[in-house]
């Protein structure tokens, strides 16, 4: 029986556009947010394990920032053990779900700008196919999102 940790730091980065107006438009980004994947258990029953970063991150955008805000993440999609890797899928809309683009422009924030912090909410997944193999060990990654206006 297989017992692995994994755990996923994320860091944020908010991008503003060019602008050459006084009142700058903005977006201020949470410095930072966590999927844990907690423990897992390799059995033969095992499904694939999901996790998502809940309330621990926001993004709080003035009402003269023009278009939508969009989100993405050009790392690497792969926590590490020692010599030992393991791939995750990161995704802006459900576990498993569509995948979070690798640049800009990124996928579209739902949120509302008014100077308010908005919860966004990123989900990752572990495929049991991709686990099932591994020694125990804490797997783990930082990552870059980007929030691009």
């Amino acid at each position: 029986m297989n017992i692995m940790t994994q755990r996923l730091i994320i860091a944020l980065l908010a991008l503003s556009g060019a602008s050459t107006a006084w009142a700058v438009p903005t977006c201020t980004v949470a410095s930072a947010g966590t999927l844990s994947f907690g423990t897992v258990v390799a059995l033969a029953s095992s499904p694939d394990v999901t996790t998502n970063t809940g309330s621990s991150f926001w993004v709080n955008c003035t009402a003269d920032v023009p278009g939508t805000p969009s989100i993405y993440s050009g790392s690497s999609r792969v926590m590490v053990a020692g010599g030992n890797s393991l791939p995750f899928s990161l995704s802006a809309e459900s576990p498993g779900g569509l995948a979070l683009q690798t640049g800009s422009p990124g996928s579209a924030l739902a949120i509302t700008k008014n100077g308010t912090n908005e919860t966004v909410t990123l989900y990752g997944k572990v495929f049991v196919a991709d686990f099932k193999a591994l020694p125990s060990g804490v797997y783990s990654a930082v990552i870059m999102v980007t929030v691009e206006y």
